[in-house]
């Protein structure tokens, strides 16, 4: 979770407490009204300023079964940086709905496997990703969870016949 998301949060509570608080008809003296009314619209400054830089965020939650991979990009470990290192994919469900962003731990295994499928995207080959289970005996590499990732070539689109 990113430090924005956390001042959402809060200035949710905050807005809910104050709320609260007026609504149980408690009297305020004049600064008191005034303190809120310049308090109220910096919450919301604050709270579209996260929203706006909470966008696009990659997911963390399990990948579709079946997607097309449109990118990825490798982040390898350095221990003297203290980075742990992530995998971040960029895929299109196979329903076609929008692009998402996804992130992976680390593996030099998936590292090797995707810097083969992206030199298979950069020749034009469009490349779908399958999910599978540990215990399927399909062949891919593991990313944790009991699951298998592996990549393999798109069908071809068929253009539709001319008139």
């Amino acid at each position: 979770m990113n430090n924005y998301l956390i001042l959402i949060s809060i200035s949710y509570i905050a807005v809910i407490v104050l709320v609260t608080w007026l609504g149980f008809g408690k009297r305020l003296s004049v600064l008191s009204k005034i303190i809120l009314a310049i308090l109220l619209p910096l919450v919301y400054f604050l709270h579209w300023t996260g929203l706006q830089e909470s966008k696009g965020w990659p997911s963390d939650q399990t990948l579709p079964t079946q997607f097309e991979l449109i990118s990825a990009d490798i982040q390898e470990p350095n221990p003297l940086k203290d980075i742990e290192g992530d995998i971040h994919l960029w895929i299109r469900p196979e329903d076609n709905g929008p692009p998402r962003a996804y992130v992976l731990t680390y593996s030099r295994e998936l590292h090797k496997k995707l810097f083969d499928t992206k030199r298979r995207i950069a020749q034009g080959r469009r490349q779908i990703g399958l999910l599978y289970d540990q215990s399927s005996g399909q062949s891919g590499v593991s990313i944790g969870g009991n699951m298998k990732l592996g990549f393999r070539n798109a069908p071809r689109k068929r253009l539709p016949p001319k008139n």
